[in-house]
């Protein structure tokens, strides 16, 4: 009787493990679907940028919908793969996985030329065919790191259940993937955030000293105080003596010359005036600018070490529990369940890039209010207010 009771709750568990694992590859499946279909509906998305988000899109996908979906039969019923199935969904999975942190590489590797070698990235040659080379090339590096290997060595299921490949035994080809997957891409990530956040520095410091809100007015200021001066000095000088103009005629020639200065110092004036409220409205709006500028990239440099630090999370105990756990002969592998939960951590990585990567970008937001139809909601409203 006992032991129906723990088959039955045994069965429980196995089912509700499956329902929320298959909800999760529902939920990676379903986010980055909408990241494809906002890039084939709306053209505005389709430069350079945005073409690395959608290759992450279509390796994150996939493992929702091949990776996952498969492994939970395996996993939790001990479903028997075979040989064939086996090394399709091990190649297939550390493809996926693998592309998907490359594609995270490609990203910041863009990003940094974007904010660091602005006037050369935008100098670069951005035609479809380059793009889509290097779309092709985080594919074919991801199949090298671990497809070789799979399809030389066997595959081997331990205790008639896991599906794992044969190198998985032999911990210095372990050190070897786990660091072109792992310790690689988040060395390389770390550094690019790092010149962003240098450049950004420096960026910031240069336009605070160059960008002083009382320059110019102090320059306005000087440059009347140096009309006045002129002026009083103008005037001030003694006049010559002609001894044969008489005094009516003096104090008229004075008259006229006081009042020639005065319109002069007055235009002067409102020139100076003019020309420093000019000069102090292109130099503000010219800081506004760079001051947007300098925003914009402070939080593209955010949201980068954000992606760092969720990056480093997910891959990071998955790595180092492959490394310890090969130095195990393959039948004295101990059962752990954080092996498992670091197995399911990088997948959960592919669930989270949708939401730190395209959707907090407003062109992106802009093309799912078209794919649902919300800018029509705001025009009937607008024009039901005009009809009245």
């Amino acid at each position: 009787m006992s032991d129906t009771n723990s088959t039955i709750s045994l069965s429980v568990s196995n089912v509700t493990l499956a329902f929320f694992m298959s909800l999760l590859a529902f939920a990676i499946m379903l986010g980055n679907a909408m990241i494809i279909l906002a890039f084939v509906v709306d053209k505005n998305l389709r430069h350079r940028s945005n073409y690395f988000f959608l290759n992450l899109a279509i390796s994150d996908f996939f493992v929702g919908l091949i990776s996952i979906p498969l492994y939970i039969p395996h996993m939790l019923f001990d479903w028997d793969f075979g040989k064939k199935l086996c090394a399709f969904w091990l190649i297939t999975d550390y493809l996926l996985c693998t592309a998907s942190v490359y594609n995270i590489v490609l990203i910041t590797y863009d990003r940094y030329q974007s904010v660091c070698n602005a006037v050369s990235y935008r100098a670069q040659n951005t035609r479809i065919l380059k793009i889509v080379t290097l779309m092709l090339a985080v594919w074919v590096l991801a199949f090298l790191v671990n497809g070789p290997m799979i399809l030389v060595s066997e595959s081997w299921k331990k205790k008639g259940k896991k599906c794992e490949p044969g190198f998985f035994s032999k911990w210095y080809i372990l050190a070897i993937t786990s660091s072109l997957e792992f310790l690689v891409p988040v060395i390389s990530v770390a550094y690019f955030n790092m010149n962003i956040y240098w450049s950004l520095w420096k960026r910031g410091n240069l336009s605070r000293c160059q960008s002083h809100p009382g320059f110019t007015s102090v320059s306005s200021r000087n440059c009347g105080y140096s009309f006045r001066c002129g002026l009083f000095s103008r005037t001030s000088l003694p006049a010559p003596k002609e001894a044969a103009v008489p005094l009516h005629s003096e104090k008229q020639g004075r008259k006229s010359s006081l009042w020639s200065s005065l319109r002069t110092h007055t235009n002067s004036n409102i020139i100076a005036s003019q020309t420093g409220s000019i000069s102090q409205s292109g130099s503000v709006s010219l800081h506004r600018r760079e001051r947007l500028e300098l925003l914009r990239a402070r939080k593209l440099a955010k949201s980068l070490a954000i992606l760092l630090g969720v990056f480093a999370i997910c891959w990071a105990p998955y790595s180092l529990f492959t490394i310890v756990l090969s130095t195990y002969p393959p039948e004295e592998r101990p059962e752990s369940e954080w092996y498992e939960i670091t197995f399911w951590l990088q997948w959960f990585n592919s669930f989270v890039n949708p939401f730190l990567y395209p959707l907090c970008h407003k062109s992106f937001q802009k093309a799912f209010l078209k794919i649902f139809c919300m800018k029509k909601q705001p025009m009937l409203s607008n024009n039901w207010s005009m009809s009245f």
